[in-house]
């Protein structure tokens, strides 16, 4: 299901327009929930660079795919490149937002997704202490242990790039949801706006992850030796107080 930027050739808004043209073309023969669900569990796994080419990987997702027509698993390619171009016109809850508008909560219990504006104020009351916190260290880490879709996350990112800051190297996320389907959505989301962050699906409360997932950008930037280097130094800063 991989994808170019930009390959649709759509602004970000006509392409959220057609995401959902294709997603109710698709749904109409194998459920609404069904096909989002298989959707977001085959773009995690593409974007997962830690497990996209182990041999049990690729026989999942060869299996999960088998179950659709040639034709849909176009559709679902398509889907893939559209949700990307419409994150390509800046920091949004695009899943988040959709999932909410396609009604699918209705189908998970009732399910509520934090509205993007919400977030956005959300996140502007917090920005001021990482600012404060920038101007001591390199990066600052923020936590969410029911992230949802990553909206809260993702309206942090764009607070501080609006302040002039560049979240991929001085914004660290660590994120959770016991919900496999909202991990995921956090996980493709924050992958796609280049944020550096670690996904667990698991339980927060009982202290227990199922899986982990790192977006590219964590190792595209190096985030492992830039914690081990921040912990050194808070070793080393410890011990000369």
């Amino acid at each position: 299901m991989r994808a170019q930027h930009q390959i649709t050739g759509l602004s970000p808004t006509m392409a959220r327009a057609e995401f959902l043209r294709v997603f109710e073309r698709t749904a109409r023969h194998h459920g609404r929930w069904q096909v989002f669900h298989d959707f977001v569990t085959l773009a995690a796994s593409d974007l997962d660079m830690a497990r996209v080419c182990t041999a049990d990987s690729r026989a999942r997702m060869a299996a999960l795919c088998g179950t659709y027509s040639p034709a849909e698993q176009a559709a679902l390619q398509q889907l893939f490149c559209l949700m990307t171009d419409a994150l390509s016109g800046g920091f949004q809850d695009f899943l988040g937002s959709v999932f909410m508008e396609l009604e699918l909560g209705n189908d998970r219990g009732g399910q509520f997704f934090t509205p993007w504006s919400v977030s956005r104020m959300m996140a502007g009351l917090l920005v001021p202490r990482l600012k404060e916190a920038l101007a001591r260290e390199p990066f600052v880490s923020v936590t969410e242990p029911a992230c949802g879709a990553g909206g809260l996350m993702i309206a942090y990112a764009a607070a501080l790039a609006e302040a002039g800051f560049n979240p991929a190297t001085q914004l660290l996320v660590s994120c959770t949801d016991i919900d496999a389907v909202a991990a995921d959505m956090a996980f493709i989301q924050l992958s796609l706006l280049g944020m550096a962050a670690r996904v667990d699906t698991g339980n927060t409360l009982a202290g227990t992850v199922t899986r982990t997932r790192y977006t590219p950008v964590w190792y595209l930037e190096g985030w492992n030796d830039r914690l081990k280097t921040r912990a050194m130094l808070q070793a080393f800063r410890s011990l000369m107080t």
